[in-house]
């Protein structure tokens, strides 16, 4: 991989995690580094989701099998993680009807149903996201491996342009 691909490699990764933070950001996962505080905006967050979900159809068959992995891993992440609080804004605007269910104490069946299905997405989540770490460290190994060898092409460079001057300065001293 040359080295200007591993510097674009790198700068996608760093476009997703962008959208990435800005998403959880939006949702309420992450405080406003701005703000201090944490605030939600799922309109907002759906943007960055569905832009990420853009990004991926656009670049379609011109990833490396990690880059796709870790947009993969993310977009997924990122949908549960919506589902989640879309649920939980649509519980909290429902405070009376939670509470008449409890106080009943029979779960609607549709929840019941749901438990299951979560658990499975939170076992594929987690392995998705080992899946994304490893991606990504990877891609950091790459990048800096081909840094590593540029800096060593450049310093061998110096040393032949060094070699060269002593060698002229000698040849004119002779």
């Amino acid at each position: 991989m040359g080295e200007d691909q591993a510097r674009q490699d790198a700068l996608f990764v760093n476009l997703i995690l962008v959208f990435k933070n800005a998403a959880l950001q939006q949702m309420g996962k992450l405080m406003n580094p701005v703000t201090g505080k944490v605030e939600r905006n799922l309109e907002q967050a759906r943007f960055s989701i569905d832009t990420l979900d853009m990004l991926k159809a656009k670049t379609a068959g011109n990833l490396s099998k990690e880059l796709e992995q870790l947009l993969d891993t993310t977009l997924l992440e990122l949908r549960m993680n919506y589902i989640d609080e879309v649920e939980r804004e649509a519980e909290e605007k429902k405070p009376e009807e939670k509470k008449q269910e409890e106080r009943e104490g029979a779960p609607s069946q549709a929840k019941d149903q749901e438990q299951p299905a979560r658990g499975k997405q939170a076992e594929q989540s987690g392995e998705q996201v080992q899946q994304t770490a490893d991606a990504t460290s990877e891609i950091s190994r790459k990048t800096q491996d081909v840094g590593t060898k540029a800096e060593a092409g450049k310093a061998k460079k110096k040393t032949s342009r060094v070699r060269r001057k002593q060698s002229k300065k000698g040849d004119d001293l002779g």
